[in-house]
């Protein structure tokens, strides 16, 4: 089981792959109810369903500041991760395992041996609105470590 780090904006957080993994995916899902999402968010989602689906093993990246590098844009993905965010608590407190295996989530032949606490991968979403407000100015944000500078995926 990987870690990866997420940055944003010169701020980022370390989590696991799979919390990273199931936020995309979720994060995919919402663009895709759209009923006319732009072309960026389109591929945008399509980069985020192959990054969670993919297995990437501790270099799973959601390329925000890629997709969202600027203030509308940022406003509109962090809008659709909250959608996303409220979704899972929705699902109440427990994932199961078998939910999770359907989503494909980790690579071919990934599977979840147990149930796993809602909270584990609402964390993902959570610091992810925290990265964006610490991006603000008049914030001090979260920097990359060394080692991550040294990692190449």
């Amino acid at each position: 089981m990987g870690s990866s780090f997420t940055a944003f904006r010169g701020t980022g957080f370390w989590s696991r792959d799979v919390s990273i993994e199931l936020g995309l995916y979720l994060l995919a899902q919402e663009v895709r109810r759209l009923d006319n999402p732009p072309e960026w968010l389109r591929a945008a989602a399509e980069e985020w369903h192959l990054r969670a689906a993919l297995g990437m093993g501790g270099c799973v990246s959601a390329g925000l500041d890629e997709h969202a590098p600027t203030p509308e844009r940022e406003a509109l993905v962090l809008r659709l991760a909250a959608r996303a965010l409220a979704g899972l608590r929705e699902r109440g407190d427990v994932l199961p395992s078998a939910w999770l295996d359907s989503l494909g989530l980790g690579g071919p032949g990934a599977t979840f041996t147990r149930d796993g606490p809602t909270e584990v991968f609402t964390r993902v979403g959570e610091t992810l609105s925290a990265c964006s407000a610490a991006s603000a100015p008049g914030t001090r944000p979260h920097r990359r470590s060394r080692e991550w500078e040294r990692r190449t995926c």
